[in-house]
């Protein structure tokens, strides 16, 4: 049950934000700057293509960070990694592990983490392989999702000083998901997205689990919390990268409680020369 909970939420991310910024048909037609809704999507689908593609390139540091609560929400163990991240399609390497130097073999297994990741789920070559262009998690798997939610265009708010569509995406409760256990979480959820007026990029989005799902009456367990917030900096034109995430997570199996926080936190921007990726 443990391990199809992770997998739930695996989906559920990819689901997030593969629809978030490739949209579908079917958005209320409400006009803003003359532009319907469908229409903003649409915008924001192609800008996401461009991301990273442009002139200036930055370097920074990555910090993510992992609590284990206990059913009070108390912290019972911490653990954090710190990672030297880019924005072009350069890896990202790991420097530090719960505040100390990584070790030479932690830098490698992280490696090898990473290169599995991206031929899971961004179709990534295999080293030796020719080289292509790797096709887009989000673009892989928007299939799956694109039906599941329904967007409603509400207004404008500012987001880091910058103005942005704001667009909630309701659950379709007609649309029926393969696996019960991610159509039945879809069904919770509450999702609000903020997109970039004048450049049509992510600049945050907001999700929660609106009530608890059971699972065989409540006898097997149940996820009791989903929070997941994310927002994005823009340090140059095409250039935004994923400034903070927040997560929390309380599920219980059977008769445990599962309960524990995540934090990505991205700081100390820097230019630099444009490389081409290792992998």
């Amino acid at each position: 049950m443990r391990s199809k909970i992770k997998l739930s939420v695996t989906a559920l991310g990819q689901a997030l934000f593969a629809y978030a910024l490739l949209g579908q048909s079917g958005i209320a037609a409400e006009k803003t700057d003359g532009l319907t809704g469908e229409q903003i999507i649409e915008r924001t689908h192609e800008a996401s293509k461009r991301t990273g593609q442009g002139d200036e390139v930055f370097k920074f540091y990555r910090k993510a960070s992992f609590d284990e609560l206990d059913a009070k929400g108390n912290v019972v163990e911490k653990n954090s990694k710190t990672y030297r991240a880019y924005t072009d399609d350069r890896d990202q390497k790991l420097r530090k592990v719960n505040g100390r130097p990584a070790s030479k073999r932690e830098r490698y297994r992280e490696y090898k983490k990473h290169q599995e990741r991206q031929r899971r789920y961004l179709n990534k070559r295999k080293e030796g392989d020719p080289k292509k262009q790797n096709e887009n998690l989000l673009t892989r798997n928007v299939d799956l999702f694109e039906e599941k939610f329904t967007p409603k265009l509400v207004g404008i708010e500012k987001v880091n000083g910058r103005d942005a569509f704001v667009i909630d995406l309701k659950p379709n409760p007609k649309h029926k998901h393969e696996s019960r256990m991610v159509n039945r979480i879809m069904d919770q959820l509450e999702t609000r997205v903020w997109i970039d007026r004048e450049e049509f990029q992510i600049s945050q989005l907001s999700t929660k689990l609106l009530k608890p799902v059971n699972f065989l009456g409540g006898l097997a367990g149940a996820i009791k919390t989903i929070n997941i917030g994310v927002t994005q900096k823009r340090l140059a034109k095409d250039t935004w990268v994923d400034e903070k995430v927040n997560a929390h997570f309380d599920v219980r199996v059977a008769w445990k409680t599962y309960q524990f926080r995540m934090e990505s936190l991205s700081t100390d921007f820097e230019r630099t020369e444009r490389e081409e990726p290792e992998s």
